[in-house]
C-alpha cells in the first residue's frame, strides 16, 4: 500500500510555505485515516473515539485537497507561487554553466540616467509604454494598451500604415517612423526594441513602462513555430530533412553553434529573442554583462508581466497604474491549438535554456520580483481578485463570444468569432493591434488640431526611410 504524506509546512528563505498535495484520493486519504484513527485507539487503550471525530478528520483531508486544487483558494496561490518558484526545476543543476544557479541575484550595478517613477499612483497612469515582446503572447496585451488609450481619449504611437513593427524594428525605435508625428505620446504598445534614452525623447517624464516575457522554452518553441518558414530558420535548415517543429528544434539544438550566424538576417530569432526585443547583445554569453543588464531592467520598468501568470500580472498592472476593472479585462482572440504545440522533454529542454542563458536568467530574475510584489500586494487580496476578474472576464465572453475558429491561413490558429451584430464594446476587445490601430489612426487625424494626413508621396518617403532603418541594423548587427 502506498504510504501517504500529507504537505507539511517546511521552510524556503525563512519563510514557511506548503508543498502541493499530489496523489491524493478519496480512498486513500480514508486509509491514512484509518490508519490514525487505529494509531490512536492503541495509544488510548482501546478507547472508541466518537464518531464526529472520524468524520472530522475526512472533512479536513477533503478541505486541504479542495484548497490546493481549486483555483481561487489561498492555499492555492501558494501552490502557483511554488510552481512558479520551482520554474523548470527539474534543470536547476544543469542548464546554466559557470556555477550559475537559479535565484542568484543580479549583479547590483548603478548607472545613470532614467530610474522608475518609484512613488504609487493616485489616479489612473495615462502614460505608459508597453515593450510588445515577440511571442510570449503579447498581442492581448497590446489590444488592453489601445483600447485604454481609446477610451480614455489618449494619443498613440503607431507603426507607419502597412507595417505591423513600430519604429523600424529590429533597429532601435526611431520616432522618424512612428505615425502620427507628435512631440510625444501618452501610449506606445507594439513591437518595437527598446532604447530608453530614444523613448525619452517622446515619451513624458512621468512615464511608467512594461513588458511582458515568457518562460524561455516555451518563447522558443513558439518563436520555431511561428517563423518556421522565415528567416533565419528557413536559411539554416534549408537541406534538413526536418519537417516538423519538434524536428526543426531538436536539429537546432544538438549543435546550435553549426547553424548560428550572426551575418545572417534576423538571426537573433535564434537566440535569447526576448533579450534582444528589450534591447541588448544576444550573443554576449559573460554573465556580468547580462546581470548588468538585467539590473537596468529592473530600474527601468514599473512591472515586467508573466505569460505564464498573465491574470495576476495584470491585477498587479491595475494596482500599479491605478486602473480599472473595466481598463484590463479581455477575451482570448488569438489561440494556438494544442496539436500545434510541440512538448520540449527534458533533455531538449537543457539545451535550450543553456543556449539561451540570458532569456534563462531574465526569466528567472523577473518571476522572484513578480512574487515579491505580489506579497506585498497579499496573497489573499490577489486571490480574492482573481475570482472578482475571472467573473468579469466569463461575463465579457458570455456577451462577445459566440465560438472560436481555426484562421483561414493559419488553421492552427484559433480566433473568436463575434455574436451576430456585436456591440462597439465587443468589437473592441476583439479588435487586434493591426484593426485598432486603424481606428486609431484615424481617430487621431481626425481630431488633432493642425495635424494632416501624410500624403502618397509621404508615405513612400516614410517606407522609403523604413526599409533602410531596418534594413541597417539587420547589417549591422
Amino acid at each position: 500500500m502506498k504510504n501517504i504524506t500529507l504537505g507539511s509546512v517546511v521552510l524556503k528563505d525563512n519563510k514557511p510555505y506548503l508543498p502541493t498535495v499530489e496523489g491524493h484520493n478519496k480512498d486513500t486519504l480514508e486509509i491514512h485515516t484509518s490508519r490514525h484513527l487505529q494509531s490512536t485507539m492503541m495509544f488510548r487503550h482501546s478507547r472508541r473515539v466518537p464518531p464526529f471525530f472520524k468524520i472530522t478528520l475526512v472533512v479536513l483531508c477533503a478541505f486541504i485537497l479542495w484548497s490546493f486544487n481549486h483555483p481561487t483558494s489561498n492555499l492555492n496561490m501558494q501552490k502557483r507561487r511554488i510552481r512558479s518558484n520551482m520554474f523548470n526545476a527539474k534543470l536547476r543543476e544543469n542548464a546554466i554553466p559557470d556555477g550559475y544557479k537559479l535565484g542568484q541575484p543580479a549583479v547590483n550595478t548603478k548607472r545613470s540616467g532614467f530610474h522608475k517613477i518609484k512613488d504609487r499612483c493616485v489616479k489612473p497612469e495615462t502614460n505608459v509604454v508597453f515593450l510588445k515582446t515577440h511571442k510570449t503572447g503579447s498581442s492581448t496585451m497590446s489590444n488592453i494598451m489601445l483600447r485604454f488609450a481609446d477610451t480614455h481619449n489618449l494619443t498613440v504611437g503607431l507603426p507607419l500604415k502597412n507595417h505591423w513593427e513600430l519604429g523600424g524594428y529590429p533597429a532601435y525605435i526611431d520616432r522618424r517612423l512612428i505615425d502620427p508625428p507628435l512631440p510625444s505620446y501618452n501610449i506606445i504598445g507594439h513591437h518595437f526594441r527598446f532604447n530608453i534614452d530614444k523613448l525619452q525623447e517622446i515619451m513624458p517624464k512621468t512615464t511608467r513602462y512594461i513588458t511582458i516575457i515568457r518562460a524561455p522554452m516555451d518563447n522558443v518553441e513558439s518563436v520555431f513555430g511561428f517563423f518556421q518558414d522565415q528567416s533565419p530558420f528557413n536559411d539554416w535548415l534549408k537541406d534538413i530533412n526536418a519537417n516538423t517543429t519538434a524536428l526543426r528544434l531538436q536539429t537546432f539544438y544538438d549543435n546550435p553553434e553549426k547553424f548560428y550566424n550572426k551575418h545572417t538576417d534576423w538571426y537573433f530569432r535564434a537566440r535569447n529573442h526576448m533579450f534582444f526585443d528589450i534591447g541588448y547583445d544576444v550573443s554576449n554569453d559573460n554573465d556580468a554583462y547580462i546581470d548588468t543588464k538585467i539590473q537596468e531592467l529592473d530600474d527601468t520598468f514599473t512591472l515586467v508581466l508573466l505569460t505564464d501568470f498573465f491574470d495576476e500580472s495584470l491585477i498587479m498592472m491595475k494596482h500599479l497604474l491605478c486602473w480599472s476593472w473595466e481598463d484590463i479585462v479581455y477575451i482570448k482572440f488569438k489561440m494556438r491549438i494544442s496539436e500545434a504545440k510541440t512538448e520540449v522533454n527534458e533533455d531538449l529542454g537543457k539545451k535550450i535554456l543553456r543556449w539561451n542563458k540570458a532569456d534563462y536568467k531574465l526569466y528567472d530574475h523577473f518571476n522572484r520580483t513578480f512574487w515579491r510584489l505580489v506579497d506585498e500586494y497579499g496573497t489573499q487580496r490577489m486571490a480574492d481578485d482573481l475570482v472578482t476578474f475571472k467573473d468579469k472576464q466569463k461575463e465579457a465572453e458570455a456577451l462577445c463570444i459566440d465560438s472560436y475558429q481555426p484562421f483561414k491561413k493559419k488553421p492552427w490558429m484559433l480566433g473568436a468569432k463575434l455574436k451576430p451584430k456585436p456591440s462597439l464594446y465587443c468589437k473592441h476587445l476583439a479588435w487586434s493591434e493591426t484593426v485598432y490601430g486603424e481606428h486609431l489612426r484615424d481617430k487621431m487625424y481626425d481630431s488633432i488640431p493642425g495635424l494632416k494626413r501624410p500624403t502618397d508621396n509621404d508615405d513612400e518617403s516614410r517606407n522609403s526611410l523604413f526599409n533602410e532603418v531596418a534594413n541597417g541594423a539587420l547589417q549591422n548587427d
